[in-house]
């Protein structure tokens, strides 16, 4: 049985979130259980883009100060990094007021570089890894994701956040290699969480991002700060305060098949405030569509007719150009701030949305999705 512990918290301001960020962590024994003087300690914030706390789309910087104080008391040596898929590091941590906060507390701050081979044993989806050294070189992994929804993966939770020690653009190589297949991306960030191997998640949920995530959906009080030992249950956690049937989240499904970490809510020992204090029945989640359920001959057919596909909100882009850059099948071109994507080449990974800097990409639901809409299910 995992454990999880939930605790309410209200607001950003430094005094009350550190109160409620110290008692997640007492709740599963305390900083001094993961963290041992001489230690070396990645904090692994979502550093998704240069965007300011208030946008919501990146962990809230009294998080990550509260949870560094936590670390140096505890005698360990933190490092807080990322690897964002675009924007230069520097930027995307003075933007998100982590900078500031490895400044105030005399951290280093770095991105996540040095891709490192990392093989995994049998029954691992993908044998063969590129893992950031320095997430390979702690010897604490501290994980500080954002409760946040993703378009392709319905969120982005614990065990997405560690996707972040992919290194720069290797993510859209990644996202080429696992195809179109939700499940099968869901096996790769399984693999990457085994491999990384965090002792501590904690959730950043005080304010959450719904709808059309994870960069451009729209902020929703949550009242949460979570934390736990097994990402996996924290994440099943989550599905179940929000009412998301969890056959409709990727990595249930897997985590379930491979049986790894907790899925099954009922075998989760929740500590702290009760889990139906934070339930929201009408938070915003994205309708998944799957490219998988006809023979691959009829592809074509899929892709222009039956799955939801990025077009452009004309009026809201700027020509940027991050959109053609990050995309890891080649499937967009501009001319002229008009985008033009090749529908037959795209594989609906979603990092055009997912980096474009205005909410200029949007989708367009698919059939299939209508359908689903129409029949509730």
């Amino acid at each position: 049985m995992s454990e999880v512990s939930l605790v309410r918290c209200d607001t950003y301001e430094t005094g009350v979130l550190e109160a409620a960020v110290r008692k997640a962590v007492d709740l599963m024994g305390g900083m001094s259980r993961f963290v041992k003087p001489g230690d070396r300690v990645l904090i692994k914030p979502n550093l998704l883009s240069a965007k300011a706390p208030e946008k919501r789309i990146t962990t809230d910087p009294s998080v990550v100060r509260a949870v560094t104080r936590m670390v140096l008391e505890a005698g360990g040596k933190p490092l807080i990094g990322d690897s964002p898929a675009l924007e230069p590091f520097r930027r995307v941590a003075k933007k998100c007021g982590i900078a500031e906060v490895a400044e105030d507390l005399g951290v280093e701050l770095a991105p996540l570089t040095r891709p490192t081979p990392v093989y995994l044993p049998e029954g691992a989806a993908f044998r063969h890894l590129e893992i950031a050294a320095q997430a390979l070189d702690a010897d604490v992994v501290i994980n500080l994701p954002k409760l946040k929804t993703h378009c392709q993966m319905l969120f982005t939770l614990g065990v997405k956040n560690l996707f972040g020690t992919i290194v720069a653009q290797r993510k859209a190589e990644w996202h080429h290699m696992a195809g179109v297949d939700r499940d099968t991306f869901a096996s790769l960030l399984l693999d990457i969480y085994l491999a990384v191997g965090p002792a501590l998640t904690i959730l950043d949920g005080v304010w959450a991002m719904e709808g059309n995530g994870p960069a451009n959906g729209s902020p929703r009080r949550m009242d949460l700060i979570a934390a736990a030992t097994d990402a996996i249950a924290l994440d099943m956690s989550i599905c179940t305060m929000l009412d998301v049937p969890l056959r409709s989240f990727p990595l249930y499904r897997v985590a379930r098949d491979r049986r790894v970490g907790e899925t099954d809510p009922g075998r989760i020992d929740f500590k702290g405030d009760s889990i139906e204090t934070f339930a929201v029945p009408d938070f915003e989640v994205p309708a998944l569509d799957s490219m998988g359920f006809l023979p691959a001959r009829f592809d074509w057919f899929t892709k222009r007719y039956l799955v939801s596909k990025p077009v452009q909100e004309r009026e809201a882009c700027k020509g940027c150009g991050q959109c053609g850059e990050i995309c890891p099948a080649d499937a967009i071109r501009m001319e002229d701030r008009k985008i033009a994507f090749d529908y037959h080449r795209c594989i609906r990974c979603y990092c055009c949305q997912e980096v474009c800097p205005e909410d200029a990409i949007l989708f367009r639901k698919g059939l299939l999705v209508k359908m689903l809409n129409w029949v509730h299910r």
